[in-house]
């Protein structure tokens, strides 16, 4: 897995503070070397529930693989010590490289918020 983050804030003017974040991950794994040794029972149901014979299949189905985006931009603004406003706008995409362990989850979302706020 490998993560890379970037942050930072800017005071503006006295009255306006910026912000802005982006993050890249991508991220890789499976497993390997699943070994179980079989069950000596006699119960059927127990052999059913405890079968090691599709453990081969663990190996390629474990592999994943996915990259993802984000990044927001912001603010706040003080109108006065008490009184301010923030908004944001956020981008985030999601690119799953290996769509058929939970069926494809590529997406992209654009998010947006706007507060006022009032410190008492």
């Amino acid at each position: 897995m490998h993560t890379l983050s970037l942050n930072t804030t800017y005071q503006a003017t006295d009255k306006l503070k910026l912000h802005a974040n982006a993050m890249y991950n991508d991220a890789t794994a499976e497993i390997n070397g699943l070994y179980l040794s079989p069950i000596n029972t006699a119960d059927y149901i127990m052999n059913q529930l405890y079968s090691t014979d599709n453990l081969s299949r663990y190996s390629s189905y474990s592999d994943l693989s996915y990259k993802q985006i984000e990044c927001n931009l912001g603010g706040t603004y003080n109108f006065t010590p008490s009184l301010y406003m923030t908004a944001q706008a956020g981008f985030s995409q999601f690119l799953d490289d290996a769509a058929y362990v939970y069926g494809d989850q590529d997406g992209t979302t654009y998010t947006g918020s706007l507060g006022l706020g009032y410190k008492f």
